[in-house]
């Protein structure tokens, strides 16, 4: 079986160092989701996930589009940046750089709580899947993430932001399945031999090592061929495959990321109908939790 997952960050505009765009847009969303991505996805019958970020839930206008995309199978889940949701909000930050490893345990708790509630009041139901900003998840926020009825968790990233170097395929903490972003170093042994070479403090070295490190399903970051190559290293381990794409919604569109647009679209453009045609059917994180409860696809150890 082979599955493709769609992950997305869900923001308000960002600038060329993740500084929030002030007055703050969504242009990433009314041209970037609605225009070009969840197109791009219908045509090849995928079913994205977004992951909407408090301050898009708040903005009318993305919520409309939303309604409409989820009603087209699209799934929506939420994406804490605690800079947006009480308690201690700052709508006046000018990035969003909070960890909520960084929290006290009520006030992780408390956030994550009134995030899930007023996607509840908007949207009229609840949300399954969650994904932590900045990748800042531990163990209690698993235990919170089952007390507040969730199912899938996608915030861990094997290999990097100190999660743990594990083979990316599902696995259960508690009642939550860890959907992992697809990330897999190429040669994890010569890598860190590499990395810890005097060499590697040369940025032409160091760029040229980080291509046996880890690599993402992440089209802004690499590009066609790095991915593909990813993803045959990924096929060789296992018969069942279950790939999580990640980006940012803004990352496709000039300007609203630290990123290149272009590069971006060019890469999304050509890594997905490579990935239909290999035998990859869309599916968003709840489905995939599903599949694993039907007993569809099994927890391999």
């Amino acid at each position: 079986m082979k599955l493709l997952a769609i992950s997305i960050d869900t923001e308000c505009d960002k600038g060329k160092n993740w500084e929030i765009i002030k007055p703050m847009g969504f242009r990433g969303i009314y041209w970037g989701v609605a225009e070009y991505l969840q197109p791009l996805f219908e045509r090849y019958n995928l079913k994205p996930t977004y992951l909407l970020s408090p301050e898009v839930i708040l903005d009318e206008r993305s919520v409309r589009i939303f309604i409409d995309i989820n009603k087209r199978g699209a799934e929506l889940g939420t994406h804490l940046h605690g800079e947006f949701i009480e308690p201690f909000a700052n709508f006046d930050a000018d990035k969003t750089e909070e960890k909520a490893e960084d929290y006290t345990d009520e006030v992780e708790f408390e956030k994550l709580k009134n995030l899930t509630v007023i996607f509840r009041e908007t949207f009229k139901f609840s949300p399954r899947s969650y994904r932590a900003g900045r990748y800042s998840i531990r163990e209690r926020t698993f235990k919170f993430l089952e007390a507040l009825d969730y199912r899938v968790d996608t915030s861990v990233s094997p290999f990097s932001f100190g999660h743990p170097p594990i083979f990316p395929k599902p696995y259960k903490v508690g009642k939550i399945l860890e959907v992992p972003i697809t990330s897999y170093p190429l040669n994890w042994k010569f890598f860190k031999i590499l990395r810890s070479l005097p060499l590697y403090k040369l940025r032409r070295f160091r760029n040229w090592a980080k291509r046996f490190g880890p690599i993402w399903l992440r089209p802004s970051l690499f590009d066609e061929g790095s991915m593909l190559k990813l993803v045959e290293k990924i096929e060789k381990r296992s018969k069942v495959v279950i790939l999580n794409l990640f980006l940012h919604n803004m990352e496709v569109v000039e300007n609203l990321s630290p990123y290149d647009a272009e590069f971006t679209r060019k890469n999304l453009e050509g890594i997905i109908p490579k990935l239909v045609d290999r035998g990859y059917r869309g599916a968003t994180l709840y489905e995939i939790y599903e599949a694993y409860e039907s007993g569809k696809v099994p927890l391999e150890g």
